[in-house]
């Protein structure tokens, strides 16, 4: 969820919260003030009662009862609410009030008074006066709403702006990031650190191609002498066994590290992404190529090769690097064989397929694709080969599995 989507949501939540607690705090308040005030006009006209009866004045409108000729309880004095029923407009219907009930000695008499007042009105007036509080809260949320959510948008723009700039950025690319300006103090920190780490990946990126190539390229002409050298020497006469055995070790040991080299130095390009060109490629013209150059490999091994490919199927890609996946994962399919195995090699517009007979897997399907990590314990293996694969494979977005079923090896690359 995005942050703004996240601040709208939350503040929406707690606006409903407030507004339902608030309205229900105002309709009790307002019913604790007007019963307040009409338990107050009710001891008021009660009081009105008692001078009227002290000065022998009786007011019809008022109900009170003389209690000279009963038993009449001591003086007390409590409230009630009660239905009275009326008639209005031909219509039977009962009406709630408040009632004050009061028993009075006055002038030697004992007097049952009783005061109403209606409560419709009052409950009427509290409901109106709610909705309208009511009302104005919600207007005034959805007012701070609107304005919160276009001013929180037109912050966050630049934000946005920025993170697509990031998304498309590129280490190979030589020009800096432009990063839209804020009026955030904090939106501004943020493109000041991203500038100056921004620059600081293109010049750690550009030393360590130039580091990788230089290296790389200084490598290869000492280990091309001790190569040659290591030849003439063999050639030479008046060699013992056991010296032709060492110069022997060196001129293998030369030939490995200068694979080597040159295998790393290839992982580094595929890294960097210096394999731009992109081209139409035919999968199954590749296959049969890949398996012509492997044929003596095969036969050596008496396996039996079963393809299955689509004719039609093409796939966008750097031709060399298309071939050193097809080359590696044939080679694998081979080295890691038994003899008299089989290999079936599956293709269509989706993925290509190779699988191939062997004993179960030493190592986890993860650990396959990872340098350095080998099933064979064979001299002539660094291990890299699953290795350039992945990467190739990671750097065209496309998906590259293992899976060992039923003595058999399988390598997926879905596209």
């Amino acid at each position: 969820m995005k942050l703004f989507e996240k601040t709208r949501r939350t503040y929406l939540i707690y606006s409903v919260i407030i507004f339902v607690i608030s309205s229900i705090v105002i309709y009790f308040t307002l019913m604790r003030v007007v019963s307040k005030k009409q338990d107050e006009k009710l001891l008021w006209d009660k009081e009105l009662i008692e001078k009227k009866i002290k000065y022998e004045n009786p007011l019809p409108i008022f109900d009170v009862e003389d209690l000279r000729y009963k038993n009449p309880p001591k003086d007390t004095l409590y409230f009630k609410d009660t239905l009275m029923y009326h008639v209005v407009n031909n219509k039977e219907k009962y009406e709630l009030y408040r009632q004050l009930t009061s028993i009075e000695t006055l002038q030697g008499k004992t007097y049952k008074i009783i005061t109403r007042t209606s409560l419709v009105r009052s409950k009427d007036f509290i409901l109106a006066i709610t909705v309208s509080v009511g009302i104005v809260v919600m207007l005034l949320i959805i007012a701070v709403y609107i304005v919160n959510t276009i001013t929180m948008r037109s912050a966050w723009l630049p934000f946005y702006k920025n993170l697509e700039l990031l998304k498309n950025f590129s280490v190979e690319k030589n020009t800096p990031l432009q990063l839209r300006d804020s009026d955030i103090d904090e939106f501004q920190q943020l493109n000041s650190s991203l500038s100056k780490l921004t620059s600081k990946i293109h010049a750690d990126f550009n030393n360590l191609k130039e580091f990788t190539e230089n290296a790389s390229h200084e490598m290869q002409t000492p280990l091309a002498i001790m190569q040659s050298k290591s030849e003439l020497l063999l050639q030479s006469e008046n060699l013992n066994r056991n010296q032709v055995a060492q110069i022997k070790a060196i001129y293998q040991s030369v030939q490995r590290l200068s694979k080597l080299n040159k295998t790393l130095l290839l992982l580094s390009k595929i890294e960097n992404q210096q394999f731009k060109d992109v081209e139409t490629i035919p999968v199954k013209e590749v296959l049969e190529r890949q398996l012509e150059i492997f044929d003596d490999f095969i036969l050596n091994k008496d396996l039996e090769v079963e393809f299955k490919s689509n004719v039609a199927t093409q796939i966008e890609a750097n031709p060399l690097l298309f071939d050193m996946v097809i080359s590696n994962l044939i080679s694998n399919a081979i080295k890691h064989n038994k003899e008299g195995g089989k290999i079936i090699i599956q293709t269509n517009d989706l993925f290509i397929s190779v699988s191939n007979t062997g004993e179960p897997p030493k190592l986890s399907s993860e650990s396959l694709f990872e340098r350095f990590k080998k099933e064979s314990s064979a001299s002539n293996s660094f291990g890299l080969g699953l290795a350039i694969v992945k990467k190739i494979c990671d750097n065209y977005g496309w998906k590259i599995t293992h899976s060992f079923i039923e003595d058999q090896h399988n390598i997926s690359i879905y596209f």
